[in-house]
């Protein structure tokens, strides 16, 4: 346990040391902190399922996968911030990674908790919030991406759905964090379509609270691989 605890606390560490740059416009060093925490992301997944002795094989693998595409959704949204010039290629490619990495998430809690209509019924609904997110919000973004935003939106509607199905067939505490995991990812994305695609005053507290809630999130998720049976 006392391994577990050290992986969260440089985590977190370099998680809040990224909030502290982003608020103090240090672009850089925030970029650097934020690829730290997102390794540690996947240091906790590897290390909690062997605490575990590897219990649910199937649920760590898609866990992981997705944890990889994030990271990768990291580096495409931390190197727009120091090269502005690429900005709207690299939101599109990290948006594109980060859906694909909740696509395994989701493939991650159905592996355990099967599929039913209903939480492919609230990813219909998750999309049609977009849709008429996007309009009420006047953002910025062509048809094409707009697609790909209400695609994102659903996944992330299915989700919860999921997680929330998952709590209902049985209370555990890795159920507990999925199910957080998963409602915090919704609030930090909410937050990044705010700042990426609207013109909003005060961004540096849409970007503390989307980073704030970014990383419980994937702790959150991470340490439901070591809670898994």
């Amino acid at each position: 346990m006392i391994y577990t605890l050290a992986l969260i606390a440089l985590t977190v560490i370099f998680a809040v040391a990224c909030v502290v740059f982003r608020s103090k416009n240090k672009s850089f060093y925030g970029m650097i902190c934020k690829f730290m925490a997102s390794f540690g992301f996947i240091a906790i997944t590897v290390y909690g399922n062997w605490m575990n002795g590897g219990a649910n094989l199937k649920y760590f693998s898609f866990i992981t996968i997705a944890l990889m595409f994030g990271f990768c959704g990291d580096i495409f949204l931390g190197i727009k911030e120091v090269a502005p010039s690429f900005r709207k290629k690299l939101i599109i490619m990290g948006t594109a990674y980060f859906l694909v990495g909740h696509i395994f998430y989701l493939l991650a809690f159905h592996s355990i908790g099967g599929v039913n209509l209903y939480t492919f019924i609230a990813g219909i609904a998750g999309a049609g919030a977009a849709v008429a997110i996007i309009k009420i919000a006047k953002m910025m973004v062509k048809p094409a991406f707009a697609v790909l935003l209400c695609i994102y939106y659903g996944m992330l509607f299915w989700k919860i759905a999921a997680a929330i199905s998952l709590l209902i067939t049985e209370v555990t505490p890795a159920n507990i964090f999925i199910l957080a995991g998963c409602v915090l990812f919704l609030i930090s994305d909410t937050c990044l379509g705010i700042l990426y695609f609207t013109h909003v005053k005060r961004k540096n507290l849409f970007v503390s609270v989307e980073l704030s809630t970014y990383y419980p999130a994937q702790i959150l998720l991470a340490l439901s691989v070591m809670l898994m049976k």
